[in-house]
């Protein structure tokens, strides 16, 4: 299946999300730093990403996370806006690459690359359960 023919590269998508207690640092066992922590910022990434290409997927198909490579350069307060872009930048047959920015409402929070690769659902869990 030609996956370049269903998705475009150079298509983004912008979600906005709000830091929560459950997103800090210190929800994670880092106590007292009450700011967005870097697993849940890579999270926000990762759900941007997704949500640019899983509506397109052909019946049975659907995305996995594969490799993820982010700097988190500021902090942010819990209760702030967080803003990411997912760039979809490459498409190698069944891999999909995504430039990754994060930005709160001061700054730029957040850079990388993530890809993903197109799995057939049904094969993906029949080889997961030997």
């Amino acid at each position: 299946m030609n996956f370049n023919t269903i998705l475009e590269i150079g298509e983004s998508l912008v979600k906005e999300y709000i830091v929560r207690s459950e997103n800090t640092a210190d929800f994670i066992g880092n106590k007292g730093v009450t700011v967005l922590s870097t697993p849940s910022m890579i999270g926000f990434m990762e759900d941007t990403a997704s949500h640019l290409v899983i509506d397109k997927m052909p019946c049975n198909y659907t995305i996995v996370g594969t490799k993820i490579n982010v700097e988190h350069i500021n902090s942010t307060p819990n209760n702030m806006k967080v803003t990411v872009k997912a760039t979809l930048t490459a498409i190698e047959g069944r891999k999909l690459r995504y430039n990754v920015e994060a930005f709160n409402e001061k700054c730029k929070i957040g850079f990388g690359i993530y890809e993903q690769h197109i799995i057939n659902l049904e094969d993906f869990l029949s080889q997961t359960h030997h």
